[in-house]
């Protein structure tokens, strides 16, 4: 097995571990985002299978995408998102200046967010 796979795995697991962790304390948002990853990913990996300039694209070793079946498609998209979840929270922990700060992803009734206080008048 060849280092990017495993480590890409090993991304997949921690991310994984991680979901489990934050439906357990219902911490939705964080559920909400890291499967909102995955699920673009195999969408965008499930279209890029099917384009001409993209099916060609060589993932794991020899394997190209346009020979990948669905559940290698799916796989592919579940590690490429945690692999991609995982850097972003590495530059996350090394950014203390908040330079690539993003808002966060907010899930309640109305567009509202935490942060904004409501008014009664």
């Amino acid at each position: 097995m060849e280092v990017l796979t495993a480590a890409t795995l090993v991304a997949l697991v921690i991310k994984v571990t991680g979901v489990v962790k934050y439906i357990s304390s219902r911490d939705w948002r964080q559920v909400i985002t890291q499967v909102l990853v995955w699920i673009v990913a195999f969408a965008v990996l499930l279209v890029a299978r099917e384009a001409d300039v993209a099916k060609n694209l060589t993932l794991w070793g020899n394997q190209l995408l346009g020979d990948m079946d669905t559940w290698s498609v799916l796989l592919m998209a579940l590690a490429l998102g945690a692999t991609g979840s995982f850097a972003y929270d590495v530059k996350k922990a090394v950014d203390h200046s908040d330079a690539a700060v993003e808002p966060p992803l907010h899930v309640g009734v109305g567009g509202s967010t935490p942060d904004q206080k409501e008014t009664t008048e």
